[in-house]
């Protein structure tokens, strides 16, 4: 067991990094869209991006996380699976685009031009490349997904500079995103195919693909789109709520703070993406798990314990080294503790979601994103920005609470 935690931690760091470059990556973008082209074309570009991400949800169908846990269950079955999950993410990807095009072309007020449709149709290539990356990561490999996507990230950096300087064109820029991504998941196909033929274990050849066969697999995975979409739109409902009851400003205020709260996805993410492959890896036996998911627990408490005081006692130079709003400082204080919950249940998720039980989770996430809306209309007519901090306390750590008694009745 000494030798797995070794492993999940140095995998964990890896792909903590490689989420940096990532995330630095697209705020060095939006930093010379501005510079290059102006805030309104950052307005588009971050409202493009708003519509692709509630887009790339969908498109994904929670198949992404089902597959690590589906492929470790018969790895026979590998190139099968893959082969579906594509042509269906594919299908529902197009879908997606096409659909967001009409909306977006018929209702009043909204546009529909070439350049958004460049931008939403990247959930095209980015859906195939998460199956691909799925499948390399479902052998416990993180190192090469990690460094495919770094360097994606780079080359577009640098690309996106020179197309700046040149024609400060965001149809342009949005192509060249677009087309890496495509020769990107082109890269992640190859790797997948050559890391599972070279892994010596016994795969069968690819079926064609069966509608019966990927309807299974939807069912399966109707869970977990069930739960990344709620997850995701809890923080969501906070802001149109707050937006709606209050002013610009107090959102802004509020948009301020939690942007540092919000920078520990790049750890949680990292610490889900390492550990749920080790929880759903067979030869791994139950017992180990459990002693594993109690440690990475306790590891995720202490780190969140120092990032929420690490936060707590600088809130005030981060904010005036970034933002200088000083109506931000006590909000990040008291946003700086949702760290603590957000670290330990990306441990607990993935174990209770390598045991099946994704359905529990969706239906915990399905009462707290009910429960949250009631709690952010009365906490923000009451106390603002502030009342919105204490409805996102409070979401985050009930959903914790939750997960834990789920946690500690598995073992009884």
């Amino acid at each position: 067991m000494k030798q797995l935690t070794s492993k999940i931690l140095k995998d964990t760091f890896i792909v903590m990094i490689s989420n940096i470059i990532n995330y630095a990556g697209m705020f060095v973008l939006a930093v010379m869209i501005t510079r290059f082209m102006g805030v309104d074309a950052l307005g588009e570009f971050t409202y493009i991006f708003a519509i692709s991400s509630i887009l790339s949800v969908v498109s994904e169908f929670g198949l992404s996380q089902l597959l690590i846990r589906k492929i470790n269950s018969d790895r026979s079955l590998i190139f099968s699976v893959v082969k579906n999950v594509n042509v269906f993410k594919f299908l529902l990807s197009a879908i997606c685009v096409i659909a967001a095009g009409f909306v977006l072309s018929i209702v009043p007020g909204s546009t529909f031009n070439m350049t958004i449709a460049a931008g939403i149709a990247l959930i095209i290539p980015k859906a195939i490349q998460t199956t691909y990356e799925s499948a390399i990561r479902a052998l416990m490999n993180q190192k090469l997904p990690s460094i495919i996507k770094s360097i994606n990230s780079l080359i577009q950096i640098i690309v996106a500079y020179f197309i700046l300087v040149r024609t400060a064109d965001l149809f342009s820029l949005l192509a060249m995103i677009f087309i890496m991504e495509c020769i990107t998941a082109c890269v992640f196909k190859f790797a997948c195919s050559r890391i599972w033929r070279n892994s010596g274990i016994t795969q069968l050849p690819a079926l064609p693909f069966s509608f019966s066969f990927i309807k299974l697999l939807i069912k399966e995975a109707f869970p977990f789109f069930g739960s990344n979409f709620l997850s995701l739109s809890i923080s969501r409902v906070i802001l149109i709520i707050l937006g709606n009851l209050t002013t610009q400003v107090t959102l802004g205020i509020f948009s301020a703070a939690s942007r540092f709260s919000n920078g520990v996805g790049l750890l949680s993410g990292a610490l889900y993406n390492t550990f749920y492959p080790a929880m759903t890896d067979p030869v791994t036996p139950i017992e180990v798990r459990y002693s594993l998911a109690k440690k990475f627990s306790l590891y995720a408490f202490l780190a969140g314990l120092l990032i929420s005081f690490t936060i707590y006692f600088n809130a005030g130079i981060l904010i005036d080294l970034t933002f200088k709003i000083p109506e931000a400082v006590p909000v990040l204080k008291l946003m700086a503790f949702v760290v603590i919950p957000i670290l330990v249940y990306s441990v607990i998720q993935p174990f209770l979601f390598s045991f099946h039980h994704e359905k529990f989770v969706l239906r915990t996430y399905l009462a707290i994103w009910i429960l949250n809306i009631f709690t952010s209309l009365y906490l923000i007519n009451i106390n603002g920005y502030m009342g919105a901090a204490v409805s996102s306390l409070i979401a985050d750590y009930l959903i914790l609470l939750t997960l834990l008694i789920k946690f500690i009745k598995y073992k009884a």
